[in-house]
């Protein structure tokens, strides 16, 4: 009997981990193509980004319920309970990621209505930085790896200071210029969609540690203890 139930709570589990790892799928793809969209001036790509952040809304309250579900039926302790709470709360970075790609294409879509502007270009070291760390911190989470983790959280520093120097280098054309200067406040507000999405996976790999050793490195000071610290718990 208690084989049986502790199956039926690792079939739940896997389930509720491949929802989100659909979640993680879709809110990925729908980034990129609102990026797509803004680089090749494609509105068509903004519109199928912006349609596709309902069908990653529609996900995370699935996998909400599920996670509800399983709380309620198996009460599961320790690792397993830390399992299911942070698969949630991974869920909800998604979601978040999910939308800041919706709010990217929907700014996107005013630039594209307006003339052609060279300085979008510069925006695509910053959502390479971003793409990149959204990649470790999902593929950390698969693989349960808190030493993987703990390297993509540091990664979110390198994508804030692009981000800054992407502001400030808009700002000085801006200041340069005494009419249209819509589309660079437009573009500022993509570089800042594209920092909070690494926020986003930042709390991804915090979420990971979690699950995997119970530790919170939301707060902690020294980086260099971070990664050591992580590493030798899995030894």
């Amino acid at each position: 009997m208690h084989e049986h139930i502790l199956s039926t709570f690792n079939a739940a589990l896997d389930r509720l981990r491949q929802d989100v790892l659909a979640m993680s799928s879709m809110a990925q793809k729908n980034l990129a193509c609102a990026m797509r969209g803004l680089l090749e001036r494609d509105t068509d790509l903004c519109n199928a980004a912006i349609a596709a952040d309902q069908d990653v809304n529609e996900l995370e309250k699935a996998v909400d319920k599920l996670g509800m579900q399983i709380l309620v039926k198996f009460q599961p302790t320790a690792h397993d309970l830390r399992a299911v709470m942070g698969t949630i709360r991974v869920a909800n970075n998604l979601e978040r990621i999910s939308d800041q790609a919706s709010s990217i294409a929907k700014r996107a879509r005013l630039i594209n209505n307006m003339p052609e502007m060279p300085e979008v270009k510069l925006i695509q070291p910053v959502y390479n930085l971003c793409a990149r760390n959204l990649d470790a911190s999902i593929q950390a989470f698969i693989d349960g790896n808190t030493e993987a983790a703990a390297a993509a959280r540091l990664l979110d520093k390198e994508l804030d200071a692009a981000e800054k120097a992407l502001d400030r280098e808009i700002i000085n054309v801006m200041e340069g210029r005494q009419s249209a200067l819509e589309g660079y406040i437009h573009l500022i507000f993509v570089a800042r969609f594209l920092e909070r999405v690494g926020d986003h996976a930042k709390n991804i790999c915090e979420d990971t540690v979690f699950i995997e050793i119970a530790e919170d490195i939301r707060f902690l000071k020294n980086k260099r203890e971070e990664v050591a610290g992580t590493s030798s718990a899995q030894l």
